[in-house]
């Protein structure tokens, strides 16, 4: 049986307009599992090195993420606040977020001592267990997202003012309001501290690989649909 082509405008379009797309979402989410494979590789090479001893300097990000990390120094209660929205076994509290100054006081390391829940009144803070003094802590270094999704983003902090609740963990702008300059990593802190609150960090979670392959599958798929149904209304058998 031979067959015809036969060209059909708005079919042709509608191909070329949409077989693009769902390509390059199926090559993105490729492209995001590939990202979370190297995540997951440099997680498990480095969870297991001995601590690294940080201070003053102030170091790369990249080349202390996911490290476990040792460092001393005073804790700043002053400029201490809780991240808001994190959600624990389906109840919502905070991370209690406090930066441990080194010795000189020129820099500090920003450390998550663990969740708290929160109190029905919004309008109240939750109580905070106090820590003072001198410390030394360990824990793992993580880079927090530098483009987090905010409604609106938060105004600059003003001098002689501090914010007690925070929405997101943005380095540059709690860097903007202290007088020291801080590491570009957050220390999570070990569980064994007695400075912490409740602390289970899950690894990088390996389960999405398997999903951005799997929605990749799809958006191949989908591509492979859109050219069958193309072919369909484009040839036709050749009548005698």
């Amino acid at each position: 049986m031979k067959l015809d082509f036969r060209f059909r405008f708005l079919p042709t379009l509608c191909t070329l307009a949409l077989l693009p797309a769902l390509m390059g979402l199926a090559f993105w989410q490729l492209d995001r599992a590939e990202q979370k494979t190297q995540i997951q590789s440099l997680y498990q090479s480095r969870a297991n090195v001995p601590p690294i001893s940080i201070g003053a300097t102030v170091e790369s990000p990249q080349e202390l993420e996911y490290h476990r990390l040792k460092a001393s120094g005073v804790w700043d209660t002053k400029f201490e606040f809780l991240l808001d929205n994190r959600i624990r076994n389906s109840q919502a509290g905070f991370h209690v977020i406090t930066p441990l100054v080194f010795r000189g006081g020129q820099a500090a390391v920003l450390v998550n001592r663990g969740w708290i829940p929160g109190v029905p009144d919004r309008s109240q803070l939750p109580p905070v267990k106090s820590v003072s003094g001198e410390s030394t802590v360990t824990g793992t270094a993580i880079i927090p997202p530098s483009n987090p999704f905010v409604l609106q983003d938060p105004p600059p902090i003003q001098p002689g003012e501090w914010s007690r609740i925070w929405q997101t963990l943005d380095l540059e702008r709690f860097g903007n309001a202290v007088p020291y300059q801080v590491q570009g990593i957050v220390i999570l802190l070990d569980d064994t501290h007695p400075d912490g609150f409740e602390r289970a960090w899950p690894p990088p979670d390996s389960s999405w690989i398997a999903r951005h392959k799997a929605y990749a599958f799809q958006w191949f798929a989908l591509s492979a649909t859109l050219l069958v149904i193309y072919f369909l209304l484009a040839f036709r058998p050749r009548r005698n």
